[in-house]
């Protein structure tokens, strides 16, 4: 597994975990949600946050673009600010919960393509013109 792979699998993870918390414990559970959101949505950006210094420090290999963003960065980007936004107008704009569900799929999502190798946002991503990592880096 890779470092974006492993990256996926935490982050779709604790989305799905936070939003059952927030579910069914106490609301306050969707603030994770949200942290998590925002961590994919800065790490696009940034090539950072607190997982992948663990991850690094586990020795889980990377794959970098030479030149420009790669899908990787597309989908941190994609799906932390779906997250964000879904959670803004559920909470901010007071639309129905039941639209938090479309977090709940961006969740499930990252986390079957941390075995898979692929979910939506990865072809949304290709398509906006985000680049294949290098094979090898």
């Amino acid at each position: 597994m890779n470092l974006h792979a492993a990256l996926r699998l935490m982050a779709g993870s604790v989305i799905l975990i936070s939003m059952a918390i927030g579910h069914y414990v106490h609301p306050w559970g969707y603030y994770l949600t949200a942290f998590v959101g925002l961590n994919l949505l800065q790490s696009a950006f940034t090539n950072w946050c607190p997982a992948m210094t663990l991850f690094r420090l586990a020795g889980l290999k990377e794959q970098t673009c030479a030149t420009g963003m790669s899908i990787h960065q597309g989908v941190h980007m994609i799906t932390g600010s779906l997250v964000l936004l879904t959670l803004a107008l559920v909470f901010l704009a007071h639309l129905p919960q039941q639209l938090l569900v479309v977090t709940a799929i961006i969740g499930a999502s990252l986390l079957q393509s941390a075995f898979t190798g692929w979910c939506p946002a990865m072809t949304i991503a290709r398509l906006l013109g985000f680049r294949n990592p290098q094979p090898g880096s």
